[in-house]
């Protein structure tokens, strides 16, 4: 068996590590980065803004311009005069005598005449001179001796901290920023009030119900506001609704497309909400959906709205009934009105009262548009209030009604009443009872 005996390594001094080659450039030191700019050459680059600017526009900065930059040069230019140090301390740099003008009667400086090379040192002097009052300049404070609120206010050199002199604007008054208030209020907020005109969508939201139940419609999560159009439906807490109407101009600040929407809920209100703020609810809205409905593209290809769609049927019934109390009636008439499928409406005619528990038979029918159904029958009911039906009806279970939608009227002047009312010249006519027919009032 072979043993060795290892050297224990010897060390080596800073001189040799430093003495060997530093391939990988560990030793090297990287040149110091620039410091900040001291306040020495802040009020340098300060005077070369100021003396830039009387260069451009041949005058001196004004306190009063609307531009931010121009009244902040004034500002800077009176600050540096009213400081007697600053002034020593900048004229070798003061190229347009911008500062020595201005000191230039109250001794202590030796100032030669200012240069001329805008053209503008003779009569900065005069200006100087006659507009800026003399000013008691205190000695600037370090920053490591400030020790108070106080110590802050006098140090500062450049005024703009201070609101007692009204000729330099103080950092606390925004006078070149807008009101946030003012700028982003809308010119009025939304408010849920009672929709007038349901009528005209509530077949519309049935419809859009019983196509959720049978699969026909679907309801989708919301993703963006460009899918807000007129005519489109929602589901937002729980209820449906419908941008029955959208506006043509943005509301509030900035340019992006804001328009105010005629919002109208399935529960007889309607809202005129901004777009982005239904927009907004419905993405805050967990169960918030917008419908998609199968023939609604169709039908906007075709520049067919929601409003141009059939909200309902008026339709004029015959009774076949056999009862003795109503055979001897020649023009049994009921003149209603219904947004399903009138067949469907009329499905077991035989069971109802409303139809006199006895089959029916359709012997006209109207299709309409926007037609107040209570409206519509209040006028019927006023019109032909003479000839309704007065008689007592035994039903089926055992108990007495009175038919209060059936007339005694033949059926070409229960067209003309239909008519009437609905292309809106009822009100020229009155019912004849001699006769039983509409005639215009004399």
């Amino acid at each position: 068996m072979i043993r060795t005996r290892r050297e224990p390594p010897k060390r080596r001094a800073l001189e040799d590590i430093f003495a060997e080659p530093d391939e990988l450039g560990l030793l090297r030191v990287a040149p110091p980065r620039s410091s900040a700019p001291t306040t020495d050459q802040r009020l340098i680059a300060s005077l070369q803004n100021i003396e830039a600017f009387v260069r451009e526009h041949d005058r001196e900065p004004e306190k009063d311009a609307e531009d931010l930059s121009e009244a902040t040069l004034a500002a800077h230019l009176y600050a540096l005069r009213g400081d007697l140090g600053r002034v020593e301390g900048l004229a070798e740099w003061d190229s347009l005598g911008l500062l020595r003008a201005f000191v230039g009667d109250s001794g202590g400086l030796d100032h030669a005449q200012p240069s001329t090379d805008a053209g503008v040192g003779k009569s900065t002097q005069r200006e100087s001179t006659e507009t800026t009052p003399p000013t008691t300049v205190k000695a600037p404070i370090s920053p490591e001796n400030v020790t108070s609120l106080d110590d802050i206010w006098d140090s500062d050199t450049l005024g703009l901290l201070s609101g007692d002199d009204e000729s330099v604007e103080s950092i606390f008054d925004l006078t070149h920023v807008p009101e946030t208030s003012v700028r982003d209020m809308p010119d009025e907020i939304a408010q849920r009030t009672h929709c007038d005109d349901f009528y005209r969508f509530e077949g519309l939201f049935d419809q859009v119900r019983e196509e959720l139940r049978e699969g026909e419609a679907e309801a989708v999560p919301f993703q963006k506001e460009s899918q807000i159009d007129e005519g489109d439906m929602f589901v937002l807490n729980g209820m449906l609704c419908i941008a029955d109407q959208v506006g043509e101009e943005s509301v509030g600040a900035g340019r992006k497309f804001n328009p105010r929407l005629r919002v109208v809920f399935d529960n007889g209100t309607e809202s005129n909400l901004l777009l982005r703020s239904l927009a907004r609810a419905l993405y805050k809205d967990e169960t918030g959906r917008r419908i998609l409905r199968p023939d609604i593209t169709f039908d906007s290809m075709q520049g067919i709205t929601h409003h141009d769609k059939r909200t309902g049927v008026i339709y004029i019934l015959r009774s076949l009934s056999q009862d003795p109390a109503l055979v001897g009636i020649r023009n049994l008439h009921k003149i209603g009105y219904t947004e399903k499928e009138l067949e469907k409406r009329i499905t077991g005619a035989e069971r109802q009262q409303t139809y006199l528990e006895a089959p029916v038979k359709v012997v006209a029918s109207f299709d309409c548009y926007n037609l107040d159904p209570r409206r519509f029958e209040h006028l019927v009911h006023a019109m032909l209030h003479n000839q309704r039906v007065n008689v007592l009806l035994h039903s089926r279970d055992g108990g007495t009604y009175r038919p209060r939608e059936w007339f005694n009227v033949e059926l070409d002047a229960a067209r003309e009443v239909v008519k009437s009312i609905v292309d809106g010249t009822i009100a020229q006519y009155r019912m004849d009872n001699t006769i039983g027919r509409l005639v215009l009032k004399g």
